[in-house]
C-alpha cells in the first residue's frame, strides 16, 4: 500500500466520523431545543410569578390587613425561594408580626414591609425604585368613608341580630311558662 491509499482510507474514516456526528446531532437537536424551550418557559413563568406577586403587594402596601396582601405574603417563601435577601427580609417581617407587644409595632411593621418590598424590587431589577417611593401611597378619602360605612353596617347588623336573638329567647321563655293552648281550648 502506498501513502496515497493511507490518505484515502484516512479521508473515508474522517468522512464517516463527520457523517456519524452529523446524524447524531440531527437526531438530538430537536430534543435539546425542546428542553431549552421548556427551561426558558419555566424561567419566564417564575419571573412572571415574582413580578405579579411584587406588583400586587406593592399596590396593597397601604392596606397590610387586606386579604390579598396577607395571601401574597404567604406565597413569598415559594415564589422567591431562590432569593435569600427577599427571604431574609420576609423572615424579619414575619417574626415582627408575631410579636405585637413590641414597642412601636405599627411603625416597625411599616418599615419592615418597606424593606421587604425594596428587596423584592432589587431582585426583579427595579434598581431605581427607592424606599421613599415604596413608603408613599395613595388612598382616596372615599375609600376611608366606604370602609367606615361598611364597618358601621356590620356593627348595625350585629346589633340587630343580637337584639333579635335576645327577643327570640325572651319570647321562648315567656311562652314556655304559659299553659298549653290546646288544653285551654278543650276545657
Amino acid at each position: 500500500m502506498e501513502i496515497k491509499d493511507y490518505i484515502e482510507i484516512s479521508y473515508w474514516f474522517i468522512s464517516l466520523a463527520i457523517l456519524a456526528f452529523t446524524v447524531y446531532w440531527i437526531a438530538v437537536s430537536p430534543i435539546k431545543a425542546v428542553e431549552t424551550g421548556r427551561k426558558l418557559d419555566n424561567e419566564q413563568n417564575k419571573y412572571k410569578a415574582k413580578s405579579d406577586l411584587f406588583l400586587m403587594l406593592f399596590s396593597l402596601r397601604g392596606s397590610p390587613t387586606h386579604h390579598s396582601f396577607v395571601n401574597g405574603l404567604n406565597q413569598i417563601d415559594i415564589v422567591f425561594e431562590d432569593s435569600s435577601e427577599v427571604l431574609t427580609a420576609w423572615g424579619k417581617l414575619y417574626d415582627s408580626l408575631n410579636n405585637p407587644s413590641q414597642s412601636n409595632a405599627v411603625e416597625t411593621w411599616a418599615l419592615l414591609r418597606t424593606e421587604l418590598l425594596s428587596e423584592m424590587a432589587q431582585h426583579l431589577g427595579y434598581q431605581k425604585l427607592k424606599q421613599t417611593a415604596i413608603q408613599r401611597r395613595y388612598s382616596p378619602q372615599a375609600h376611608a368613608h366606604a370602609d367606615d360605612d361598611y364597618y358601621n353596617y356590620q356593627q348595625a347588623s350585629k346589633s340587630f341580630f343580637e337584639s333579635g336573638t335576645a327577643l327570640n329567647q325572651y319570647l321562648l321563655a315567656h311562652y314556655q311558662n304559659l299553659p298549653d293552648v290546646k288544653e285551654s281550648n278543650s276545657q
